[in-house]
């Protein structure tokens, strides 16, 4: 039982050595990247709501005859909703616009190994030649796959809260 249970560790550790150090770092990089994606869903089913509603009420319950304080009181509390509500949405597309990259650095030493080997052995040792070729290949696919899902993840979120935010700005504007 413990030996079904230990090969899914067995089989990432293999894929981070037959990937090299970069997959190690694209490894890292995702993590980051899905905990700020999770953050950002965190607070569009649990905190979006409610600051839209502190937003309404503060403008609501601001009591002034003068139209442009009015206005002004209005501005800030789109520029607070707005400024929560894009919080780290920078930095999850600078780590979607990374994972190719450090992918394609993956490509490249993967291929210095190459060389290298062909160097030594020459071109006849196809086995040796294999595992830097699968060194070159792996943090490529690793990276435009982590960046893929990232995209599709950053996509709908994005999309949910700005359609949420345009909701409330649409509410305060008319207030």
């Amino acid at each position: 039982m413990l030996y079904y249970l230990s090969l899914p560790f067995v089989s990432l550790l293999d894929f981070f050595d037959r990937g090299g150090p970069v997959i190690l770092i694209l490894f890292i990089v995702a993590i980051i990247m899905v905990t700020l994606l999770v953050e950002r869903t965190i607070f569009y089913f649990n905190d979006l709501r409610s600051l839209s509603h502190q937003r309404i009420k503060e403008v609501q319950d601001f009591e002034s005859s003068n139209r442009w304080v009015r206005n002004k009181i209005k501005l800030k509390n789109i520029s607070i909703l707005d400024s929560e509500s894009s919080r780290n949405l920078l930095m999850i597309q600078g780590l979607i616009a990374l994972c190719p990259l450090l992918g394609l650095l993956g490509t490249v030493t993967g291929m210095i190994e190459v060389f290298d080997i062909m160097a030594i052995t020459g071109t006849g040792n196809a086995r040796a030649m294999a595992s830097g070729i699968a060194r070159a290949t792996l943090p490529t696919m690793t990276g435009l796959f982590i960046s893929i899902v990232g995209l599709f993840l950053l996509t709908a979120i994005k999309s949910s809260i700005q359609k949420a935010t345009l909701e409330t700005k649409h509410t305060i504007e008319t207030i």
